[in-house]
């Protein structure tokens, strides 16, 4: 070997040394970084011309690419159901369970411990107020939980259209992305940066969407959803539009105030959502489709149950629907006869001597009150169609209603533990596959010996020139 190859042969060690020292520190720098993929430097052997040495091909990017699709798959199943389970949770707490304080079931017992009371002494104009007080409390409870239900589906279309939004803003940079990456990749520069911020949107979309990523030509890539969907396949990624109010109201439904999105233009009609469904897009739409309309739809039961019973009893409306008509929604409605409210300045003794001809002068009795008392306390037919079958009494069904929402709750739970635990044990399989600092710094030590042994060898031969030049 000549003096210039081994010179040669020298400095391309010394150059394939740095750039690898260069990548490694990188991988080191953005070990925790999101969307990072670890990079290597790719060397040849350099023979061109009899030169010996190495010949840095470029820096390659390490991306298992069926783990990565795998792990986007499983996040947007865990998105799905996280938002499903804080609904749930959500509604549990609102609802409450037998026992608590602000439970339904509580303002029903303390209800009819007021009703109770009165009976014993109707004469008592302290235990009528404590009993109009109940009745208000209870139909309050109901009004609340029914707002809760409504404001639900209110923070369920914000949200959708927040999806739509990120999904639009998402799909768009990943199209400007794949132009940039084609034209780098032509020009022979390194977009492994670029890479990375696109991994990082296509990420952002899984959460919404259940994405699969497909690669195309030219470092381009295509974008499909599990069901389907054509989100990006070429230049111009698919659009999606969204109208809808952030406020709901019970009386609103898919179809009647209520709408789908729109994909490039044209509207979605109901059995085309299963294309985008597995993420947060789909579950923000089956709670304000579904769930919680079915919340609302027990709430009206539980709500004409109560006004029914007490109606049937002495024919009086002692609950009211200040609007009446349809049903539904009744719950967020229904409240304590005017006349017997003293927040209304009523008079609680209508509640002992009915409703038809005005309270009494005098102390009268309590048959009224035991007639409410005997229909709350009957086994009755279910009101509305909530799906609450066979005879029982207002409290069971009040229970019933209850154990279904603390039921959902715990089935929601438990299907995001299953979904979050299939993330995690892919995202370690991804993390393995990712940058390794122990294994980088093993590198570091052999680009170290590397650095080492090729300067030695131009110290040798700057030895040799100068034992030649002394001569």
């Amino acid at each position: 070997m000549s003096i210039a190859q081994a010179i040669s042969s020298a400095m391309s060690g010394l150059t394939a040394t740095a750039r690898g020292t260069e990548t490694v520190a990188a991988n080191l720098a953005n070990a925790m970084t999101p969307g990072y993929a670890r990079r290597e430097t790719v060397v040849s052997a350099q023979t061109q011309g009899g030169a010996g040495g190495v010949r840095v091909d470029g820096i390659a990017r390490i991306v298992n690419a069926t783990l990565l699709n795998e792990s986007r798959i499983a996040s947007s199943a865990s998105n799905e159901a996280r938002v499903i389970s804080a609904f749930q949770g959500a509604m549990e707490t609102r609802i409450g369970l037998p026992g608590e304080p602000a439970a339904l079931s509580t303002a029903l017992s303390d209800f009819q411990t007021a009703l109770a009371s009165a009976a014993t002494r109707p004469d008592d104009e302290i235990r009528l107020t404590q009993l109009a007080s109940a009745a208000s409390a209870l139909a309050g409870r109901l009004n609340g939980a029914s707002d809760a239900v409504q404001a639900a589906r209110g923070a369920a279309q914000t949200a959708i259209a927040a999806d739509i939004e990120t999904l639009n803003a998402s799909l768009a940079r990943v199209a400007y992305l794949n132009t940039r990456i084609a034209a780098l990749d032509a020009d022979g520069t390194d977009a492994s940066t670029l890479r990375d911020e696109r991994q990082v949107a296509i990420d952002r979309i899984a959460g919404i969407v259940p994405v699969q990523e497909v690669a195309r030509e030219g470092g381009k890539v295509a974008l499909f959803t599990a069901g389907g969907a054509v989100l990006l396949d070429g230049n111009l990624p698919a659009t999606f539009g969204f109208q809808g109010d952030g406020q709901v109201t019970a009386d609103q439904s898919l179809g009647a105030g209520l709408n789908l999105p729109t994909f490039n233009g044209k509207p979605l009609e109901e059995g085309q959502m299963k294309l985008f469904a597995g993420g947060s897009l789909s579950a923000q739409f089956e709670i304000r489709d579904q769930l919680a309309p079915q919340m609302q739809t027990e709430l009206d039961a539980l709500a004409m149950d109560l006004r029914d019973r007490l109606q049937a009893a002495n024919g009086d409306e002692v609950f009211v629907d200040p609007i009446g008509g349809d049903p539904v929604g009744i719950a967020g409605r229904i409240a304590l006869n005017p006349l017997a409210d003293t927040r209304a300045s009523g008079n609680p003794a209508w509640l002992r001597d009915g409703f038809g001809g005005g309270p009494a002068n005098a102390a009268g009795d309590g048959s009224r009150i035991g007639g409410m008392i005997a229909a709350l306390e009957d086994a009755a037919d279910p009101a509305g169609s909530a799906g609450l079958s066979g005879r029982a009494t207002l409290a069971d069904r009040f229970g019933t209603v209850e154990a279904r929402v603390s039921t959902r709750r715990i089935e929601a739970e438990g299907d995001l533990a299953i979904r979050q635990s299939r993330v995690e044990t892919i995202s370690g399989s991804l993390l393995a596959d990712g940058v390794d600092t122990d294994a980088e710094m093993q590198k570091l030590l052999q680009y170290e010996q590397s650095y080492a042994a090729n300067a030695r060898v131009l110290v040798a031969i700057d030895e040799m020139l100068d034992q030649i030049l002394r001569m």
